[in-house]
C-alpha cells in the first residue's frame, strides 16, 4: 500500500510541475453540478454519495455512490450554457472496485460571421464536449486511488480539436473522524487533433481538498487549495491598479464552503472564491463578488440542489441539479 501511494505522489508531483498559461479545453476546469458550485466553485472532498464528485477527483468514488446519478444544467454567463451527467456503479457491493461514467458539455451561443473587411456573412457556433471513464479502488479503509479517462471535443465554426485527458488521484477517508483529505492532478494527456495545426496547452490542473464533518454539529467545512500546478496564478494588479503581492497570490489558492445538515433531507450550502472575489472586485464598491449560495431539496428517491453565484453587479449564474438514487428506486419490494 505505501508502495502504491508513493507512486501515484511521485505522479501527481511530477505532472504539476505544467505551468498555466493560454490552454484549451479551460472547460475541463469548470464547476460540474450545483452543490460544488454552492461550495466555492472547487469543493471535491465530501465522501457520500454524490456522484459528481467523482467527476473532479475519481478516487471519490465509495459505496454510496453504487447506483448513484447526477444530472446539472448552469446558466451561465453571457447566455453560455453548460450541463453534465454522472453515474457511479459498483459491480460488488462489498468489493473494492468502483465504475463511473460522466459526460459534460458548454454551448457558447451563437456568434456573427464577418469578413476581412467586417461584412457580415453568417453565424455559426461554439460548443467543448467531454466523456469521462472512471475507476476507483479502495486500498484499505483509510485510502482509496482512481483515475478517470476523457476523450475531449472542441468545435468553433469549421474548425475543431480533440484530446484524450487523465485524472489521478488519491482520497483519504476517515470516518470515525468524518475527516476527507482528496489529491487530484487533472487534464494530463496529449491532444489527437489540432486548431490551426498548431498543439496547444493543456489545461493541467493540481487540487487539494478537506472536509471536516462534526459529530455533534450538523455541519461540514470545506477547504479547496486550488490550481497549486502554478505559484502565481493571479491577475497582474488589483482593483485600485497597484501590483499584486505575495499574500494575495497565495490567498487566490483557496476556495472554502460550508454545508448546514450534510446528506438530510434539506441541506444550506455557501462558499466563498477568493480568486474570483479578487479579481472581480470593484474599487469603491462593495459587489459580494466570489460568494456562492445554494441548497438542496430530498424528495424519495431524488434530491434537487440549486446554486447561485456572484461575479458582479450584472452578472450572477444559476445552477441546477438533479441526483437520482437508482439503487433504492429499484430495489425490490415485498408484500407481507
Amino acid at each position: 500500500m505505501q508502495k502504491t501511494l508513493l507512486f501515484i505522489f511521485i505522479i501527481i508531483s511530477s505532472v504539476s510541475q505544467a505551468q498555466m498559461g493560454q490552454e484549451v479545453y479551460t472547460f475541463m476546469n469548470m464547476t460540474v453540478s450545483a452543490r460544488q458550485a454552492a461550495l466555492g466553485g472547487q469543493a471535491n472532498s465530501s465522501w457520500d454519495n454524490d456522484p459528481n464528485m467523482a467527476m473532479f477527483n475519481p478516487a471519490m468514488m465509495n459505496e454510496k455512490m453504487h447506483n448513484q446519478a447526477g444530472v446539472n444544467y448552469s446558466s451561465y454567463l453571457a447566455d453560455v450554457k453548460m450541463g453534465s451527467l454522472s453515474y457511479v456503479y459498483r459491480p460488488d457491493d462489498q468489493g473494492p472496485h468502483s465504475l463511473a461514467i460522466h459526460g459534460r458539455y458548454v454551448d457558447y451561443g451563437n456568434f456573427k460571421a464577418a469578413d476581412e473587411s467586417g461584412t457580415v456573412t453568417g453565424n455559426f457556433t461554439a460548443t467543448d464536449a467531454a466523456i469521462t471513464l472512471g475507476y476507483a479502488y479502495e486500498i484499505s479503509d483509510f485510502f482509496t486511488v482512481g483515475a478517470n479517462l476523457s476523450y475531449v471535443t472542441s468545435k468553433i465554426e469549421s474548425y475543431s480539436s480533440s484530446a484524450i485527458l487523465a485524472d489521478i488521484g488519491v482520497v483519504y477517508h476517515d470516518i470515525d473522524y468524518y475527516t476527507t483529505v482528496s489529491a487530484v492532478v487533472r487534464n494530463f494527456g496529449g491532444q489527437l487533433t489540432y486548431y490551426n495545426d498548431k498543439r496547444e496547452k493543456l489545461p493541467i490542473q493540481a487540487n487539494l481538498g478537506i472536509s471536516q464533518r462534526f459529530e455533534n454539529v450538523p455541519l461540514e467545512l470545506t477547504l479547496t487549495l486550488h490550481d497549486l500546478q502554478k505559484f502565481d496564478i493571479s491577475s497582474p494588479v488589483n482593483k485600485n491598479g497597484d501590483k499584486v503581492g505575495t499574500g494575495r497570490k497565495i490567498v487566490d489558492h483557496i476556495a472554502i464552503g460550508a454545508e448546514l445538515f450534510p446528506e438530510a433531507g434539506f441541506n444550506l450550502r455557501a462558499g466563498y472564491n477568493f480568486k474570483r472575489g479578487n479579481e472581480l472586485a470593484i474599487q469603491d464598491q462593495r459587489s459580494f463578488a466570489g460568494l456562492t449560495l445554494g441548497f438542496g431539496v430530498k424528495i424519495s428517491y431524488f434530491r434537487f440542489d440549486y446554486a447561485w453565484g456572484r461575479y458582479n453587479a450584472a452578472g450572477n449564474t444559476h445552477t441546477f441539479g438533479l441526483r437520482i438514487d437508482f439503487e433504492s428506486l429499484f430495489a425490490p419490494r415485498y408484500d407481507w
